[in-house]
């Protein structure tokens, strides 16, 4: 049995055990610097680069034409919302540059061409901030309430005023192309060569040694942090020859880091973002980790923290199925692809060898946005993305051997106190996994969702009762609208609906105070695993007094059984039950049957008893979120007066 867990604030943990190091200290290391490895030697020895080479071209294969960013694209976010018009090519350009520069260093001199056009016209570009972030500059978010700008566009925006701003992209584009300087090398024509310094310098060094602190992610407790200030670090370590300016670079950097270390992961390890930021914010953090590494002779390193282990470790127990199903509680998609390169590092330096059981096959690796039963049609809008990421794709090359076959990865129990989830195996009749997966944490995320006691249901590798994933990213969905989108909010998970009231969102988002959940027991007896969570704070009703869910999964057999108990402080409120999935369901008064491509569920009501399921299909929700699929909602309306309700899962 645990402990009850107090609400999280993981903003108050305890920061890193290493020691920052002063400005004279990196000015000491820099003056004297250790060896580097060559990266594109690395690249060409590779095992693994001719097959990245060719998913590379076939999600590429044209490098002579550049995808045009007009100022009606950009200003297509702003008018109706709509993301990919601008970002589909923006992306596929920094793509393109990817590919071109990885052809040059296998020999391809013929490429040398696409390097010197394609980062020209990046350079060419008026902002490499996104229209989806162009208001998060410096400042900005300490407006109360924070607040989107008001047309008509005047003369103050990211396309007219000197750049001040940098989202995730603008410092990734520098990092894109600090990097090309370094691996092409004395073959980037002198001219290329100054206009990449002079353009990096005014988007990201200018705004990044001016306002730093004051960007919102500067210290963020989440992914921003690590990809932001990895990559500005890492173009300022390819390209900054002054060692004062370099020191103060780094400092910051660092100072960074520490924030995002400390505060972007639970004490245990875990990351409320989900696996997928998990994997973005860490890219960066890891490639300049290492960068400082062999640049100081191994006496600054940050991967050496014992922190970094059991945040290497999330992924190992977030598995749905090898090597790319995760628990996708969140924003979080449940297919997701590693960045072989770097994680494989991180395997390297804190033993978590595990995580080599994770890398997904490159051919249509990165394809794939959230898993058979939602496909959303992206346009190869994540595959583009991806392959824009220079120097991770690089590493990818440099740091993995996938010519290796992936190791063996067996399911086990897996329990996150302070981030609030928990994972609990068992077989079905037929031997196959069952995976029962909880959740607590709380409602305040900047990716969260208010699913407080939302639970997953995997047999044999397929979410039978899913969290539903995401929404579509629009222009509403990081504002105040955001919990209006059913995705986000709990009537497309599997929580009790209570007196008509969904779950309450947090401050981020417009909440007036932190909603959350406790896992107050766990254990196993007798051949049985339990989890009990107390989920009443989720919801802003002062007058209901208690809610518990305690789950149980039997080890053998898998047969789950759901029980919800409901106090409050007068009469009791009318308690409707959910549970959603995306695959085909067939009622029979208290009985359900959902079918899925490998398996299937049976679900039996309990208590009370002669209640019956209603079954809805979430038809335009689907369709205004892009899904092709549609999620259906099952829901029974307990009688008036009742606060116990039980439920029976049979794998089958």
């Amino acid at each position: 049995m645990s402990p009850a867990i107090s609400p999280i604030n993981y903003r108050s943990l305890e920061l890193t055990e290493l020691h920052r190091p002063s400005k004279s200290e990196l000015k000491a290391w820099l003056a004297h610097p250790a060896p580097l490895a060559d990266l594109r030697e690395q690249v060409r020895q590779s095992p693994t680069t001719p097959q990245l080479l060719a998913a590379v071209r076939q999600e590429i294969p044209d490098l002579d034409t550049i995808p045009a960013l007009t100022y009606t694209l950009y200003r297509e976010f702003e008018h109706v919302g709509w993301r990919p018009g601008y970002e589909n090519p923006y992306f596929l350009k920094r793509a393109k540059l990817t590919r071109a520069v990885l052809e040059f260093l296998l020999g391809d001199e013929s490429a040398l061409d696409a390097i010197h056009n394609l980062a020209w016209s990046i350079c060419e570009e008026t902002t490499w901030v996104l229209p989806a972030h162009e208001e998060q500059g410096p400042g900005y978010w300490d407006l109360i309430p924070p607040r989107a700008r008001t047309e008509p566009l005047g003369a103050h925006t990211m396309l007219t005023r000197a750049p001040d701003s940098i989202d995730l992209f603008a410092a990734e584009t520098g990092a894109a192309l600090a990097e090309t300087v370094y691996l092409v090398g004395d073959a980037l024509n002198p001219e290329v060569r100054q206009r990449i310094r002079q353009e990096v310098e005014r988007h990201i060094f200018k705004p990044y040694l001016a306002y730093a602190r004051d960007h919102w992610w500067f210290k963020g407790a989440l992914n921003w942090n690590g990809v932001c200030n990895g990559s500005i670090g890492l173009a300022f370590l390819r390209l900054e020859n002054d060692l004062e300016t370099l020191a103060e670079a780094l400092s910051l950097v660092l100072e960074g880091f520490e924030a995002y270390i400390a505060t972007g992961f639970e004490a245990d390890g875990g990351s409320i973002e989900g696996l997928g930021y998990w994997n973005y914010g860490l890219m960066y953090y890891i490639t300049v980790a290492e960068l400082l590494r062999e640049l100081t002779g191994g006496a600054l390193d940050l991967l050496a923290q014992p922190r970094l282990r059991a945040i290497a470790a999330y992924p190992v127990g977030m598995v749905l199925a090898p090597p790319n199903r995760f628990i996708n509680f969140g924003d979080s998609t449940e297919t997701q692809t590693l960045s072989a390169g770097v994680v494989n590092r991180l395997a390297e330096r804190t033993g978590v060898t595990a995580l080599r059981a994770l890398f997904s096959p490159l051919e249509g690796a990165h394809d794939s946005e959230a898993g058979a039963h939602r496909k959303r049609d992206v346009s190869k809008r994540f595959g583009y993305n991806y392959y824009s990421k220079l120097p991770i794709v690089h590493r990818t090359a440099a740091w993995w051997d996938s010519t290796q076959p992936a190791p063996p990865l067996e399911q086990q129990d897996f329990y996150l106190p302070d981030t609030g989830l928990i994972k609990l195996v068992g077989r079905s009749a037929q031997g196959q996994p069952v995976l029962l997966v909880a959740k607590s944490g709380h409602n305040d995320g900047h990716h969260s969702h208010t699913d407080i006691a939302t639970f997953i249901v995997n047999v044999a590798g397929e979410s039978l009762l899913p969290d539903a994933g995401r929404g579509l990213y629009s222009k509403e969905y990081f504002r105040q609208a955001r919990y209006q989108n059913v995705f986000n909010n709990s009537y497309s998970h599997n929580v009790p609906r209570i007196d008509g009231q969904l779950q309450a969102p947090g401050p981020e988002f417009g909440g007036q105070q932190q909603f959350y959940g406790t896992i107050v027991e766990q254990g196993q007896q007798n051949g049985t695993k339990h989890v009990v969570i107390d989920f009443a704070a989720a919801y802003d009703l002062p007058t209901m007094t208690g809610a518990r869910r305690r789950l149980e999964v039997e080890s053998e057999g898998g047969t789950i059984t759901l029980a919800d108990h409901f106090t409050f402080d007068g009469g009791p409120l009318a308690i409707e039950e959910a549970f959603v999935t995306w695959g085909q369901v067939k009622t029979s008064g208290g009985t359900a049957r959902i079918t899925g491509e490998h398996a299937a569920l049976t679900l039996r009501i309990i208590e009370p008893e002669g209640m019956g399921f209603a079954v809805e299909e979430l038809v335009e929700a689907c369709r205004e979120n892009e899904l092709d699929a549609v999620l259906k909602r099952l829901s029974v309306a307990l009688p008036t007066g009742a606060v116990q309700f039980r439920m029976q899962i049979v794998p089958d």
